[in-house]
């Protein structure tokens, strides 16, 4: 009983130190990609690209070498605040995908345009895309948005839009 137990408790450490290291791993990845001088940086109005007309408009900005997109950003401007979401790739599939709200502070007087606070933010961390593996870490609450059913559903669009603008 005693082996049984020191082996499962072994398999978690091992487990648990494995998700550790690629957390670093996909870190330095993203670190790589930001400090990538290289890399062309082009922006387009996502209202153009979507025909869909937003109270703050919007923007997709793209980072990419020769090869592939390494990076996609893109900015949605609403009533009360943005939306962002931000998708590093490595070799063209998603490694982290970061998704950001922000509501414009308020006022006696209404809204203060000048002013945003992040509510909310899902940061989630790739291991396998094709398989669905990734850790999610969640802090606030949304306002504004709703929740994606997965990665995939989050992520497709803004990768198809921002082929199809670095396409053209």
């Amino acid at each position: 009983m005693k082996k049984a137990f020191v082996t499962i408790l072994t398999l978690i450490g091992f487990l648990a130190f494995g998700q550790e290291n690629n957390l670093d791993r996909i870190n330095n990845e993203v670190k790589s990609i930001e400090s990538d001088s290289t890399l062309i940086k082009t922006e387009f109005d996502w209202v153009e690209l979507t025909g869909i007309t937003t109270d703050g408009g919007g923007i997709l900005k793209v980072w990419r070498n020769e090869k592939q997109i390494c990076k996609i950003v893109e900015e949605i401007g609403l009533s009360y605040g943005r939306i962002r979401t931000t998708i590093y790739l490595k070799n063209g599939i998603p490694i982290k995908i970061l998704e950001t709200e922000e509501n414009f502070g308020h006022t006696n007087d209404g809204l203060n345009y000048e002013e945003l606070n992040e509510v909310y933010r899902e940061i989630i961390y790739v291991f396998d895309w094709k398989n669905d593996n990734a850790k999610i870490k969640r802090t606030g609450k949304r306002n504004m948005s709703e929740a994606s059913c997965s990665m995939y559903e989050l992520t497709e669009s803004v990768m198809e839009r921002a082929k199809k603008a670095t396409a053209e």
